[in-house]
């Protein structure tokens, strides 16, 4: 099963149109988002492309209770301010997904998981943990330290285990 994983779209429309694009030409089956979504609007978006979306929230996202409020579907599952990460199964993989990076490296240290996904720096990375992949799609607003910098987002593989870096523009 390919899934996207995306982060930190910070109501960028426009850009986030564009990775939903190629999330459908990658074949993608389900969307893990990283947080930072901003408005309820950067999620009603997001659920336009009629795929599962496992979703934690960011430190920028504003109205959390109307987030919370459009999220109440079954097509987006959300782990909320009580649970800091989410954690899904996918052909045997076990994955945590959450905003901050040193939560993101914890959790990956733990050994518990394939594959460790988080956001908020913005910049794209994948490296190893021991067996762990953590990973950095790195961000759907392509705004690097206050800079236009790249646009991102990730597909993971979970049959190979794979990360790859998909660039909106570079």
């Amino acid at each position: 099963m390919k899934i996207a994983v995306l982060s930190d779209i910070h109501d960028h429309i426009d850009n986030l149109n564009s990775a939903l694009s190629k999330v459908k030409s990658q074949g993608c089956e389900s969307i893990i988002f990283c947080g930072d979504l901003c408005s309820p609007f950067s999620l009603l978006a997001l659920m336009s492309s009629n795929l599962h979306i496992y979703s934690v929230f960011g430190n920028n996202d504003g109205d959390l209770s109307l987030i919370y409020q459009v999220s109440k579907s079954e097509q987006v599952e959300f782990w909320g301010n009580s649970q800091e990460y989410g954690e899904i199964s996918f052909d045997n993989h076990k994955i945590a997904f959450c905003h901050h990076p040193k939560l993101a490296k914890l959790l990956a240290g733990s050994k518990e998981f394939q594959a460790v996904f988080h956001g908020h720096t913005h910049e794209a990375y994948i490296e190893n943990t021991g067996a762990t992949l953590l990973a950095n799609p790195g961000s759907v607003c392509g705004i690097i330290n206050g800079k236009l910098g790249p646009a991102s987002f990730g597909v993971y593989d979970t049959q190979t285990g794979k990360f790859e870096l998909i660039y909106l523009f570079k």
